[in-house]
């Protein structure tokens, strides 16, 4: 793996030093190379070690043999919709979903210690290279998570509180309906973790798997469970 400024971390009490490169999401881009999405790959860029977490990207063309930077984000957060954005930790949980187009559309949390932050999400045209500004995808939402159905739409789960899907058939990714509610939101960490994932099904059906902490059990006490649904998604012509 090929990175430049790479650095290493030292585990005090098992005495080692590793190197923290764990890959949150590994994708086949279009043109049949690997990208491996990060967001713990802090480096020494231009002479400074990155204190804000960026979304890195490591590209293979010989089948995940060898590695290179191929494209890299750093934070940048939006101080007129979170108040905390100087305080962030950075962008963290990035997914990314390659869109009936051929363009990349990649999710990005910012939820940390300092509270709930907004969900960014950014557009890339070539394969993942050059990424737009990151700007606001919604107010909230940890894990983001995407699957693109065979009839088009795509779908997005994130949360935090609560748990939320939202829709769009646009192929470019741009345009999407409002979120609705899989679990409402409650006490931050005491209605869902908000982690969920998604499963296609059909070409218009997709399974959900989530967390919900109150779910009254046989004999009325709420229990913590992992649930299921399905969720059908169309277009308006569809209907």
């Amino acid at each position: 793996m090929r990175l430049p400024g790479e650095v290493r971390i030292v585990d005090v009490p098992e005495g080692l030093m590793w190197f923290p490169w764990l890959s949150t999401q590994l994708v086949v881009a279009p043109d049949g190379a690997l990208l491996a999405v990060n967001y713990t790959l802090r480096r020494i860029a231009d002479g400074t070690f990155q204190d804000k977490c960026p979304v890195t990207l490591l590209r293979s063309t010989d089948a995940g043999r060898t590695w290179d930077l191929w494209s890299e984000i750093p934070y940048a957060g939006d101080p007129t919709a979170d108040p905390r954005a100087a305080e962030r930790e950075g962008f963290t949980e990035p997914y990314l979903q390659f869109l009936p187009d051929d363009s990349a559309l990649c999710l990005l949390r910012t939820t940390d210690g300092n509270g709930v932050g907004p969900l960014y999400w950014m557009r890339s045209t070539d394969n993942g290279r050059t990424w737009t500004q990151p700007t606001i995808f919604d107010d909230l939402g940890v894990w983001p998570q995407m699957l693109t159905l065979g009839n088009g739409i795509t779908l997005a789960v994130y949360g935090r509180p609560g748990l939320y899907v939202r829709a769009t058939a646009d192929p470019h990714g741009r345009q999407w309906d409002e979120r609705v509610t899989v679990v409402e939101p409650g006490e931050l960490h005491h209605d869902t973790c908000s982690y969920a994932a998604l499963l296609p099904l059909a070409d218009d059906m997709a399974l959900i798997a989530y967390s919900e902490f109150c779910v009254p059990g046989p004999d009325g006490s709420l229990r913590k469970s992992i649930r299921v649904r399905r969720i059908r998604a169309s277009c308006e012509s569809e209907r």
